[in-house]
């Protein structure tokens, strides 16, 4: 006899129930997770895709500057802020990409990009090329400090107190000469009727017909660059394309543009240290003088050059008892025979002013050869005595050795210091455009392209469904 048994249905029913609440949890779990995955490899593709973007700098700009710029040319003959959105969706197509392996793997987030905006930049030439000057100020702190600023505000703060560039010694100078040249000198009576002329041989007169000659400063025999650029073609001459400037990030601080001056001593070229692949190979004096050749730069920085050392060397003059009493001997005997009250004077402020320039074509010598050149001279550093003066420009052998005072770079820095601020920025600007022209395809490089800031505006879909908006700021420094 077989047993029967009756079974109750409730516990299946009850376990069909609770596995259809868990696998529905289960589900949306999975696809929880799958929305926070798809969230996080969107803000990583973006991550990434920002930094590739920020590594495709302009190596030349790098390499010759130091600086860290995006050109958005990229090599082509025209920019374009489109041209780097491109390039970001192309970043992050790559970083969406799921490949397959013999068809194993599914891309279980199927994530692609929507759209990339960029929807803010900054550009190299931004107020006045302050964005420039914030990554070299810093480059220039990171590498040497700040000592050197200590030695030029010394120098500065001497050449104020002395009056370096108050005193008009040309105009002194004029005004004597006029004077001196108004005296009309009575005739001489040799006989009982008979009268000569009677001329006032001032050995000054042969000194300042040199003036403004730059063979009298410069060697010919040591070569001068024949380089000449347009400056029509440059940066300083047109008006440039306008992003959004710092946004935000801190600006140049007290001192700061002494240290940009450093930069431009570092990084440019000069007469006495020319850079021979450039454009023009005297950069400092293109930065201050904005001429087109290398000649006209120099021989506008040596003219100024010789004012500065021709008025230093006559406040010295002034203040040196023995030198003063040398010339107004000398004085005294050029006007023995010459009958007229007060000429000695005139004549003696006129050596004066002859032995200073004679003195301070001495020092631009020495300095174009690579000597140094006190700013404020004494007995010991003096060259021309005043006999020497009188043989001025005859057999003075160009630059003599002289290692004490402050060398050529030094006084361009103390004329960089005395510039006008966003001259001298836009004209290193030009000089940064010459030379990466120059570069194999950069040959329609211009900074008013290049970019340090970017905000971006990606928008990312997922086949599942999901899609997100993010925004992202890059930027340099």
């Amino acid at each position: 006899m077989k047993k029967q048994y009756k079974a109750e249905g409730s516990i299946s029913i009850y376990l069909a129930l609770t596995f259809t609440i868990m696998l529905s949890l289960i589900l949306v779990i999975i696809e929880g997770a799958r929305e926070e995955a798809v969230r996080l490899k969107a803000e990583c593709a973006v991550d990434l895709s920002l930094h590739s973007i920020f590594a495709e700098y302009n190596r030349e700009l790098l390499e010759q500057y130091d600086l860290f710029f995006i050109d958005t040319s990229y090599g082509l003959d025209h920019a374009s802020i489109h041209r780097t959105e491109e390039h970001l969706k192309a970043y992050l197509d790559d970083n969406f990409t799921v490949e397959q392996t013999a068809g194993i793997l599914k891309d279980l987030l199927g994530m692609y990009t929507e759209e990339v905006s960029v929807t803010d930049y900054s550009l190299a030439s931004d107020e006045m090329g302050l964005l420039i000057k914030r990554q070299a100020v810093s480059y220039m702190k990171d590498l040497f400090g700040l000592t050197y600023v200590t030695e030029l505000n010394r120098q500065l703060e001497t050449v104020e107190k002395e009056g370096f560039l108050t005193r008009d010694v040309t105009a002194e100078r004029i005004s004597n000469q006029k004077a001196l040249d108004s005296i009309e000198i009575p005739p001489r009576q040799v006989g009982e009727d008979e009268w000569e002329e009677v001329e006032l041989n001032n050995p000054a007169d042969a000194v300042n017909a040199s003036r403004g000659i730059l063979a009298f400063v410069i060697d010919p025999e040591d070569g001068l660059s024949s380089a000449a650029i347009n400056p029509a073609h440059y940066i300083s001459a047109r008006t440039p394309n306008k992003g959004s400037g710092l946004v935000g990030r801190e600006g140049l601080g007290s001192g700061d543009e002494l240290v940009f001056n450093e930069y431009l001593i570092q990084k440019y070229g000069r007469y006495t240290q020319p850079k021979e692949e450039g454009a023009l190979q005297y950069q400092l004096e293109y930065i201050l003088e904005g001429k087109s050749s290398d000649i006209e730069n120099l021989k506008a920085v040596v003219n100024k050059l010789l004012l500065l050392r021709e008025t230093a060397n006559v406040i010295y003059l002034f203040s040196d008892p023995a030198k003063m009493a040398e010339a107004e001997a000398l004085a005294i005997a050029l006007t023995a025979e010459i009958p007229v009250p007060g000429i000695e004077q005139l004549v003696k402020i006129s050596l004066i002013f002859a032995w200073a320039y004679a003195e301070s074509v001495y020092d631009v010598r020495t300095l174009l050869k690579g000597g140094s050149i006190p700013l404020l001279k004494d007995k010991e550093s003096w060259h021309y005595s005043l006999s020497g003066m009188l043989s001025f420009g005859e057999d003075e052998e160009m630059g003599a050795e002289n290692t004490t005072g402050i060398h050529y770079e030094g006084y361009l820095r103390l004329f960089l210091a005395l510039e006008n601020t966003e001259q001298k920025t836009m004209r290193a600007m030009d000089v940064i455009e010459m030379d990466i022209r120059k570069c194999p395809g950069n040959g329609f490089f211009q900074l008013d392209n290049c970019v340090d800031y970017i905000e971006a505006e990606i928008h990312t879909a997922s086949s599942y469904g999901f899609s997100h908006e993010i925004t992202r700021s890059f930027y340099y420094y």
